[in-house]
């Protein structure tokens, strides 16, 4: 592949991602090619494992175990080329969805759904700021028994035990 390839292939793909009609159309097909080339490896990995496996050497253990472990070995780069596909396929759906973030419309949208969640958060807080100051001033407010003052703040044993004032401790 020249660069002039790599260059128009390139291009085609910003120009694919650039308009939303062609985005699901790039992203499905390079996201397939990568697929079939993971299946494809590990089909040829599979292949020349059970080759490699039958072919057993003098000194080889009995069962199989070396030749197998062997096998293995031998087909370790093509496992990882597969495992490389598939994460490539998955980082083409990030791209995808990366680049749909970063639209201007979507940016907007983001934006003013914050600054609607940042002014709904204010209003809860000043309602609970007011709440919290009624409170305190209903504490406060003159009292409506005998035994106590006006004015005076209720404590919490002024809610328990009513007029027995017995006190603990010296």
């Amino acid at each position: 592949m020249t660069s002039k390839d790599i260059a128009t292939r390139v291009t085609t793909g910003v120009q694919a991602l650039a308009l939303p009609g062609q985005r699901e159309g790039w992203q499905a097909q390079h996201r397939g090619s990568l697929l079939t080339d993971a299946q494809t490896y590990d089909a040829l990995a599979d292949a020349i494992q059970a080759d490699l496996k039958a072919r057993r050497l003098d000194g080889d253990l009995p069962w199989g175990i070396s030749a197998a472990a062997r096998a293995r070995k031998r087909v370790k780069p093509l496992r990882e080329a597969a495992r490389a596909m598939r994460q490539a396929a998955k980082a083409i759906n990030g791209t995808v969805a990366a680049y749909e973030e970063t639209q201007p419309e979507v940016v907007l949208q983001r934006r003013e759904d914050k600054a609607l969640r940042k002014m709904q958060r204010k209003q809860q807080l000043g309602a609970t700021a007011h709440n919290s100051a009624q409170a305190t001033l209903q504490r406060l407010a003159p009292a409506d028994s005998e035994d106590g003052q006006a004015g005076a703040p209720k404590l919490l044993g002024d809610y328990f035990g009513g007029n027995n004032r017995q006190q603990r401790g010296a």
